[in-house]
């Protein structure tokens, strides 16, 4: 799994949602968004832009944040999501 697909599965699990969700956002189907969120696709710019406007950040954060700083930012920026 490289890191892309790591912050992918992470956002996706500190908000609740399910895979079909997150799919449907991006306009593909629940199973090529499996195939990115596990490393067996990659995940275009293109992909990557649609993440960060569904998780609300600017694609330089996704990018360039750590999967641990993108939680952490999740969590503080969203109260609710830590309870």
């Amino acid at each position: 799994m490289n890191a892309f697909s790591l912050k992918a599965r992470k956002l996706r699990e500190i908000h609740g949602y399910p895979q079909e969700y997150v799919a449907f956002q991006m306009g593909i189907s629940q199973a090529a968004y499996s195939k990115k969120e596990s490393g067996r696709t990659q995940l275009s710019v293109d992909c990557l832009t649609k993440l960060a406007a569904l998780y609300q950040m600017s694609l330089l954060d996704l990018i360039s944040l750590s999967a641990q700083e993108l939680m952490l930012r999740c969590i503080r920026s969203d109260g609710s999501l830590a309870a």
